[in-house]
């Protein structure tokens, strides 16, 4: 369709603002959304436009998940023996302490990459290569 006529219209800035808002929304231009709203025809659909993602770095962050799981199962052993330790008479409360602080700080890395990891997959709606 060739567009040859131009027709003007006078409007006021708070209505030219909610023109511009609808149309962006719709992602159209001004122009468009009035023909769209005029004649009733469908907006044009919406371009998806799918992020670009470093499958490298997506499977690295899945290695590194994996080492700190790893690392927690380590820990959670080391917490385990250091628990039968005090239950026999060692004096190692503080190390305890700090071994279980610490496991919680690496589960609570593991789920941040795993949350990173499905926010990459859901945002592009591409599964990994």
């Amino acid at each position: 369709m060739t567009l040859s006529v131009r027709f003007t219209v006078r409007m006021t800035e708070d209505e030219k603002a909610l023109l511009e808002e609808k149309a962006s929304k719709l992602n159209v231009n001004s122009s468009e959304f009035v023909r769209c709203a005029t004649f009733n025809y469908d907006p044009p659909s919406p371009q998806i436009q799918v992020a670009s993602v470093d499958w490298k770095i997506y499977h690295l962050l899945g290695q590194v998940k994996f080492e700190l799981n790893k690392i927690g199962t380590n820990v959670n052993q080391l917490a385990h023996d250091a628990n039968l330790s005090v239950i026999m008479g060692s004096p190692m409360q503080s190390q305890l302490e700090e071994l279980n602080e610490f496991s919680g700080c690496l589960n609570q890395l593991i789920g941040l990459m795993s949350e990173m990891r499905s926010q990459i997959t859901d945002s592009t709606g591409v599964k990994p290569k």
